[in-house]
């Protein structure tokens, strides 16, 4: 069977040339959004935790006015709520800021490097297992004593002070000195919940206790909860949200909700705003549709040239029917050909594909999100093998493959099989 295809392409090399180059293209965009939303979704460095991973980005106060408010949470209710859960692993925090500019200031130099901070708490390392190359997490007591401590990022660490062996060392942010209590291999701007160069405790906030709104519920925070595997999520959901109904039933003139949240991680990536509750059912529906259109409009085009293709070996085809070759026979084989040149095109699809998305890397992962945020000067959108090369991947461009391959090549292989065998033989 290989040998036969190989001999086809040799034989017929401005077909197979532009049926691959056709298949490659089409391929292609299929891939790199199949790769942007596994990067999204999949469990990769330092979120390998995603999948037991639960997330809640925010909650809405309904007033009996018919006012509301709509926000992240404060630190008293995720206190309240989630960090007494007896079912999980950990639960993680982390202060969103909005449109707050961070620059650290090099020793012996008069000029400015901006930097990405995050504000977190003692929690999120034991959530997001970021790799320590010096030095080590800060814990329990200095979140809750608010010390100047902070964690950066080895690049970081190696153009301010030219080594990973920072621990002990001083930084200034803002004009202020923390000291660095620990360095952690560079997390990607791809993977937006953990990016930064910088990590604090939100203990150092003047106004991380603050609340928005009647209940108190309502602040700059988002909560991260570790279930213990993947099979115990529902559980630990279930009694996330018995204590969420409880923390509710104490107002009477406030309807305070979370709008389905905590969600799995998958469900989080495609929660824009704050105040909605999504249809991911719809969601779900919607990108399949997308998927399915991407797969079937080339699938037309690459079934014409299959269909002319198979014109011109009708006389092949009744001369094996003459010797008694079944049909079911030569439609699979026909199918099976079609098949190699579609994995053909594939793999060039693919490899166009990690070009695209390396060459586009500081915008493509825009698709599929409400909003646009720039990453900060001196960031990049970095790809790691791990992200890139893996059975997951492949896995898929092989799907696509085959899935374009029985859109394209089914009918045809089937008129060709079941033509009469007189017509074959006179063509």
């Amino acid at each position: 069977m290989i040998k036969q295809t190989w001999n086809l392409l040799r034989q017929e090399k401005v077909f197979s040339a532009i049926y691959i180059l056709g298949t490659g293209l089409s391929i292609t965009v299929v891939m790199a959004m199949a790769i942007v939303f596994y990067i999204r979704i999949a469990d990769v460095y330092p979120e390998t935790n995603r999948s037991r991973m639960l997330i809640v980005k925010s909650g809405t106060e309904r007033l009996e006015n018919g006012g509301w408010n709509s926000a992240s949470l404060s630190d008293a209710y995720i206190e309240a709520c989630f960090r007494s859960l007896e079912s999980a692993e950990a639960v993680g925090a982390v202060y969103r800021e909005w449109e707050d500019e961070h620059y650290v200031q090099p020793e012996g130099s008069s000029l400015q490097w901006p930097v990405e901070v995050k504000h977190v708490d003692d929690g999120f390392w034991r959530v997001f297992p970021f790799r320590f190359l010096n030095g080590k997490p800060f814990g329990a007591p200095e979140f809750q004593s608010g010390l100047p401590v902070a964690v950066i990022a080895s690049s970081l660490a190696r153009r301010l002070f030219g080594t990973d062996e920072a621990e002990g060392r001083y930084v200034s942010l803002d004009y202020h000195p923390y000291r660095v209590c620990g360095v952690v291999k560079d997390a990607s701007y791809a993977t937006e919940q953990t990016y930064a160069q910088l990590w604090l405790p939100y203990t150092l906030l003047p106004d991380y206790k603050g609340s928005f709104g009647e209940s108190g519920a309502l602040g700059h925070i988002r909560a991260y909860i570790l279930a213990p595997s993947a099979g115990e999520v529902g559980r630990v959901k279930e009694e996330a949200l018995e204590h969420i109904r409880r923390y509710a039933a104490q107002f009477d003139k406030v309807e305070l909700s979370l709008n389905g949240q905590p969600d799995r991680h998958w469900q989080s990536a495609f929660r824009f705003w704050s105040s909605d509750d999504p249809d991911f059912g719809k969601i779900l529906l919607q990108y399949g549709l997308i998927f399915l259109f991407l797969l079937l409009v080339p699938a037309v085009s690459l079934s014409g040239m299959t269909d002319s293709r198979m014109e011109r070996r009708l006389a092949e085809m009744g001369v094996r029917r003459a010797f008694g070759a079944p049909r079911t026979t030569l439609t699979g084989q026909i199918v099976a050909e079609n098949f190699f040149f579609t994995l053909f095109g594939g793999i060039f699809g693919l490899l166009l594909s990690y070009l695209l998305i390396l060459a586009g890397r500081n915008w493509i992962m825009e698709i599929g999100v409400a909003y646009v945020e720039i990453p900060p000067e001196g960031s990049e959108v970095l790809f790691t093998p791990a992200m890139l090369l893996n059975l997951p991947v492949f896995g898929m461009a092989l799907a696509v493959c085959f899935l374009l391959n029985l859109f394209s090549a089914l009918i045809p292989a089937w008129k060709a099989s079941h033509r009469a065998i007189v017509h074959s033989l006179n063509t």
